[in-house]
């Protein structure tokens, strides 16, 4: 079992009011391990954090346990959901899915001004990469790596013209971080080959290569065989020999 990191919840108040914030922050929080796979969320607690009404708190767990984020037990209350193998495979399929599909219809209607996007969002993340990749502390980047991870995969994906798919892909992908941050190790991010899987995808995407960008999203997102339609799981990126065998036997069914 691999050490949890516990992020604290920030919310700032001199922000301009909104009544989402407290939903947001939540929901950043689920994703980013603020709470391990099955934490009972205390309502108080939650409350005197995010300066918010009881009402407002409730509208937001409710939101989150529609999405599949939180559970609602009765007489219980709210706890984190608790994350499984089968969960996270069901995401990674579903994400694998709908990125290729989204990703070449953004490569045939892409204008100038998403070239110019996608080109900033993998500036970002690859400053952010290679930070963390020199540092000996992945884990005080990696809610901040994986808002930028998300923008480069949402800017690959934003000229497709389909916001239903936007939508279906954001679920997918929020539900596969909340699993890879919470149980694979350095939080899912695999340093030197995350980092070339990354600008594979970004030089086959700017060059308008669809068949290679398609190859590129399949070997960055395919995390079990048989391009995760497979519940035998892949080893986990970038770990060296030793753990990469201690995962594998981990893993076994």
């Amino acid at each position: 079992m691999y050490n949890i990191v516990r992020f604290p919840i920030k919310y700032d108040c001199s922000m301009k009011p909104d009544k989402e914030s407290p939903y947001e922050t939540l929901r950043q929080g689920l994703i980013y391990g603020r709470w391990k796979s099955g934490e009972r969320l205390i309502p108080q607690h939650l409350k005197d954090e995010l300066n918010c009404t009881s009402s407002v708190l409730r509208e937001a767990m409710l939101r989150l346990a529609g999405e599949g984020l939180i559970v609602s037990e009765k007489n219980l209350g709210f706890r984190a959901v608790t994350h499984s193998q089968g969960t996270f495979r069901e995401a990674a399929h579903l994400r694998l899915l709908l990125e290729r599909e989204a990703a070449e219809l953004s490569l045939e209607r892409g204008d100038f001004h998403w070239e110019l996007a996608l080109t900033a969002a993998y500036q970002k993340l690859a400053y952010v990469e290679r930070q963390m990749n020199d540092s000996g502390d992945v884990a005080r980047f990696v809610q901040h790596w994986s808002l930028q991870d998300w923008e480069f995969h949402r800017t690959l994906m934003s000229a497709c013209d389909s916001e239903l798919l936007m939508r279906a892909y954001k679920t997918a992908f929020d539900t596969f971080r909340m699993y890879a941050v919470s149980e694979i190790p350095e939080f899912g991010f695999g340093r030197e080959v995350t980092m070339s899987e990354h600008k594979d995808i970004y030089d086959a995407a700017i060059n308008r290569d669809i068949a290679q960008c398609i190859t590129a999203i399949e070997t960055h997102v395919t995390v079990y065989q048989n391009k995760n339609r497979s519940d035998t799981p892949l080893p986990h990126k970038g770990q060296p020999p030793a753990r990469l065998l201690r995962a594998a036997g981990k893993n076994k069914p």
